[in-house]
């Protein structure tokens, strides 16, 4: 009985030794410099101006602190959701511009990462790889990665096309 109890033990001390991997929101910054949520007078002062404002469709203003005033606001290609004074990060597109990068501690993640790098830093969550179609008919490889704390209300979304990483979204969901 005991001998068969540590041969258990034995046998599942990797699967416990794995532990999840998760973007911590507050850690992950584009181009190691710009933060994910960053006061409106900050990004004016530091860059200038957006590239473009928009007015968000229904869903895309979800996390908002005031819904009728939220705004998305695009800057070489990351987009930003504009509530209350304040950017919150919602996406960055890789192939409009390919010198950004997604970074978070050690790691980072550009339009030169493939799926297998990807499964290195990420190996559980990457097991789950689900086909996506586009609203625009684009296929896409994605995963999902929820993050540490389940009670908050957003997901990483990374999309990828032809084995590389497309595209990277923050999914928050309206409560």
């Amino acid at each position: 009985m005991k001998i068969s109890f540590i041969i258990i033990i034995l046998f599942s001390l990797p699967v416990f030794s794995q532990a999840k991997q998760y973007i911590v929101w507050d850690e992950a910054r584009i181009n190691d410099k710009i933060a994910l949520t960053l006061p409106l007078t900050e990004f004016e002062k530091r860059y200038k101006k957006a590239d473009s404002i928009a007015t968000p469709k229904a869903g895309e203003t979800c996390g908002a602190k005031d819904v009728a005033t939220a705004k998305l606001l695009y800057y070489k290609g990351v987009e930003y959701l504009l509530d209350d004074g304040k950017l919150n990060f919602r996406s960055i597109d890789f192939s409009k511009r390919r010198n950004m990068y997604f970074s978070i501690k050690e790691d980072w993640f550009d339009h030169t990462t493939t799926l297998k790098s990807f499964t290195k830093s990420f190996p559980e969550e990457s097991e789950l790889i689900e086909d996506y179609a586009a609203d625009n008919g684009e296929e896409f490889d994605r995963i999902i990665i929820l993050p540490e704390d389940l009670t908050l209300n957003y997901a990483w979304f990374f999309y990828f096309k032809n084995n590389r990483l497309h595209s990277i979204e923050c999914v928050f969901t309206c409560n």
